[in-house]
C-alpha cells in the first residue's frame, strides 16, 4: 500500500477510482515529509521525486527556521571570513620578511663596496 501511494501515476488513478482529488502530502505531518520524500526519491527516482517536492514544498519549508538558518549562514560566513584574513596577514608578513630580506641584502652588499 505504501509503496502504491508513493508513486504519483499509481495514486492518481487510485485516487479517481475512489473519487477523491486531494493531495496526499497534505495528510502528512511536516516533520515526516523529509523521510517520505527520501523514500520516494530511492524507491521511485528522480521523476517521482520532483512530482512529491512540487506538491508538498510548502510543508517541507514551514518546518525551515529560518532565523537559524540565517544565523548558521553567518557563522560560517564569519568564520570564512576570519580564515581569509588571517591567510592575508600571513602572506603580508611574509612579503614584509622577504622585502626586509632583501633591504638588509643591500645594506650589506654596499658595506663591502
Amino acid at each position: 500500500m505504501i509503496q502504491s501511494q508513493l508513486h504519483s501515476a499509481k495514486r492518481e488513478e487510485l485516487a479517481r477510482l475512489q473519487g477523491v482529488h486531494q493531495s496526499l502530502f497534505s495528510e502528512i505531518n511536516p516533520l515526516h515529509l523529509p523521510e517520505v520524500l527520501s523514500l520516494i526519491g530511492r524507491h521511485h527516482g528522480q521523476g517521482e521525486l520532483y512530482v512529491a517536492l512540487k506538491s508538498s514544498i510548502a510543508g517541507v519549508v514551514s518546518t525551515v527556521n529560518r532565523k537559524q538558518c540565517l544565523q548558521q549562514q553567518r557563522a560560517y560566513h564569519k568564520a570564512k571570513l576570519e580564515a581569509i584574513e588571517a591567510e592575508i596577514a600571513a602572506i603580508e608578513a611574509a612579503d614584509g620578511d622577504v622585502a626586509q630580506v632583501a633591504s638588509e641584502s643591500r645594506s650589506s652588499k654596499r658595506r663591502r663596496a
